[in-house]
């Protein structure tokens, strides 16, 4: 992949917004595209369509999350130091991390086993969330009762 200095410029910049704009609560869609692959929805991606790929985990993830089967929103709080969330928000702990191989989470979420405890996100967090939070806070959004229910998200 060879980028231009105006990319990785425009790269940097928007990278700056999110950090310095940093939010404690953010709305996340996922799609599962043609290619049956999961990809962040991410208007004005300045770089390749496959980075926003969800693959090792975080692809299962948005899978069980999904609404639909190809579309998945979710709602994200960041670094909130709590072992408890009110009912339907479930965490995910930063286990490691570097600026150019990503982050490693281990989910903590009753239907986790069904995928595995772990999920990988890529570099592309940097740009969706300024920062890879040691921890976040998630609530799936457009689920069904049963579904939350089977998650273990609802009583």
């Amino acid at each position: 992949m060879d980028y231009s200095i105006t990319d990785l410029m425009k790269a940097a910049s928007m990278m700056s917004k999110k950090y310095f704009g940093k939010k404690d609560e953010y709305t996340i869609s996922f799609t599962k595209e043609d290619d049956g692959c999961w990809y962040v929805d991410y208007p004005d991606w300045p770089f390749d369509h496959h980075n926003l790929m969800m693959v090792e985990g975080a692809d299962d993830l948005c899978e069980l999350l999904s609404y639909d089967g190809t579309h998945t929103k979710i709602k994200v709080c960041v670094n909130i130091v709590s072992d408890k969330m009110p009912k339907g928000w479930f965490r995910i702990a930063k286990e490691d991390s570097s600026i150019t191989g990503g982050a490693h989470y281990q989910v903590d979420l009753v239907a986790a086993n069904s995928f595995g405890a772990f999920i990988w996100l890529c570099p592309v967090t940097l740009f969706v969330l300024g920062q890879y939070p040691d921890y976040m806070w998630i609530k799936p959004l457009n689920l069904s009762e049963s579904k939350m229910k089977e998650l273990g998200l609802k009583d």
